[in-house]
């Protein structure tokens, strides 16, 4: 079950997701994993290479993303479709403010479950950060992951 904090999150998302023959938003729930975002950082340092391993195996070394200037020769890395945690929502959706001298109070919501995870090129992942894609640029990452 995903558990989100608030209503409009999960409004949010679904937005996001549910298009081309995704309607529930249920067949994400392993790319959301609400707990500590250090804990997951934590984790995600001792499985990363693991996974790399996994993605390279299910879908060849690419850039999944397929962003900004794909260009592997800048080296790859593992990345968070969902990203780990975000200040985009309360910023977007509640229009909360940063407090002087501070940014605006982040959200936990990516996993670092396979399905959360891409391999990119380091020029896709750095344009990217820790933003979360538009529906244009999730969507068909989606299907290309779904279809293998």
């Amino acid at each position: 079950m995903i558990k989100f904090e608030y209503p409009e999150d999960q409004l949010y998302f679904e937005k996001l997701l549910l298009h081309n023959g995704f309607s529930n938003i249920m067949d994400f729930a392993n790319m959301f994993d609400f707990r500590l975002p250090e804990i997951k950082r934590k984790e995600f340092n001792r499985i990363r290479n693991n996974r790399l391993e996994e993605l390279k195996s299910i879908h060849g070394l690419r850039c999944m993303l397929n962003l900004h200037c794909c260009d592997l020769s800048s080296g790859v890395a593992v990345d968070h479709l969902i990203p780990i945690s975000t200040n985009k929502l309360n910023k977007v959706l509640r229009n909360l403010k940063a407090e002087k001298g501070k940014k605006v109070k982040t959200q936990s919501f990516g996993s670092n479950h396979i399905d959360n995870l891409v391999i990119a090129c380091n020029n896709c992942n750095n344009y990217k950060k820790h933003r979360i894609l538009e529906s244009n640029e999730m969507i068909p990452i989606l299907i290309a992951k779904k279809n293998k």
